[in-house]
């Protein structure tokens, strides 16, 4: 495929009631390859401890292996928001269902409890319409 993105970052939270290598399974069935996780920690609202999960792909071949996994319903559902899933900046957000992707469905999810994910679209010139074009053109092609 096309050299489509600069990077891949992902992040979770960890809390208190969740076990680490759990929420570390979750992360691996979504990224699927090696990412140096870096751990943070933080408080919650209740003094409750928080680890804080960041990592980032690089690779091409990395970065196409975490889309080419999407389930084609999660691919349809990201061509289909994309207008709303990409900022002025050529990011491209979108979070997935932390507790599915430890049962190792990967499953789209608004809420809070999930893994964020923002890719960083190579685009030239770097304009949010060109970013468009070009995702569109990329999960269409998975697609087929």
């Amino acid at each position: 495929m096309s050299m489509t993105f600069h990077y891949i970052e992902f992040l979770t939270y960890c809390h208190a009631t969740e076990d680490p290598e759990r929420v570390k399974e979750a992360l691996h069935a979504l990224t699927l390859y090696e990412v140096e996780w870096d751990e943070s920690e933080a408080e919650g609202y209740h003094g409750n401890r928080i680890l804080i999960f960041k990592g980032k792909l690089t690779r091409n071949r990395e970065m196409d292996g975490v889309f080419k996994n999407l389930p084609i319903d999660v691919i349809d559902d990201l061509l289909y928001s994309l207008d709303k899933r990409v900022d002025d900046d050529c990011n491209f957000f979108f979070r997935v269902d932390k507790g599915e992707a430890y049962k190792g469905n990967i499953v789209l999810s608004p809420g809070d409890n999930t893994i964020r994910v923002r890719a960083r679209v190579e685009s030239y010139p770097s304009r949010r319409e060109t970013a468009l074009k070009k995702l569109q053109q990329y999960f269409t092609d998975i697609k087929s």
